[in-house]
């Protein structure tokens, strides 16, 4: 008997569900009246998933379970508890998983209102393609990407406010206050250095990996593209 049966065996004598039989020469064992209890529970789950969860419900909401799931009280219970598990496994199946679609930089709503404009001065569609890359390479977990194309982002963004560089924005630009200015020093000294460690440092004896923290900076980002939608609108 391998390990894995044996593994097996020994949890259905702990649980209950095989137990020796004093009427047999040992070692002999018999299913209890649990296990007996699980096996029709069991069949009647067979029934209720060939039926399927729609008309389970319908007939046990409509009919009490007279209708297909026979209206006895256990199999009604078995239904109700079927019907119950079978929603729960739905809730966990449907939970998105840490995925693109839910770690993102730049909130849909801020790329819907990028998408709008359409300034005649300047084409925004690589803008909007560095915010959607930004998006997949955070959810996918791609640190070192995502440092790369922020700073990639802010390079490209200072002709929309007049400037040659970023810094020049941080520096000078005042149309958005003086908490744009500070938001946009930090992004500037933060995301940027951040980039240029992991890109321009050489092969070393150890190293560390950025994490999903260091390479952060949704609320930032997200200040600068709401002052570049403001300006273009």
């Amino acid at each position: 008997m391998n390990s894995a049966l044996l593994e097996a065996w020994n949890w259905l004598e702990r649980e209950g569900i095989l137990i020796r039989d004093p009427r047999q020469p040992a070692p002999w064992f018999t299913i209890s009246k649990r296990g007996e209890e699980l096996l029709t529970e069991l069949a009647r789950f067979e029934k209720f998933e060939k039926l399927g969860f729609d008309r389970v419900k319908s007939d046990m909401e409509n009919t009490g379970g007279f209708r297909d799931i026979g209206g006895t009280p256990e199999n009604r219970e078995a239904a109700w508890k079927w019907l119950e598990m079978k929603k729960n496994q739905a809730t966990t199946n449907a939970e998105p998983s840490r995925s693109a679609h839910e770690l993102t930089l730049i909130a849909d709503s801020r790329l819907a209102e990028l998408r709008k404009l359409s300034p005649a001065e300047f084409d925004l569609r690589k803008l909007i393609r560095l915010c959607e890359e930004l998006n997949t390479a955070y959810g996918e977990q791609c640190y070192f990407a995502t440092a790369m194309l922020t700073r990639g982002l802010l390079d490209h963004v200072p002709p929309l406010f007049g400037k040659s560089t970023f810094i020049e924005v941080a520096n000078n630009y005042g149309g958005g206050g003086k908490s744009f200015k500070d938001t946009m020093h930090h992004l500037e000294s933060a995301a940027r250095k951040v980039a240029d460690a992991h890109l321009h440092m050489p092969v070393r004896k150890s190293e560390t990996l950025p994490t999903a923290q260091q390479v952060n900076c949704a609320q930032q980002l997200d200040v600068l593209l709401a002052e570049i939608v403001r300006i273009t609108q």
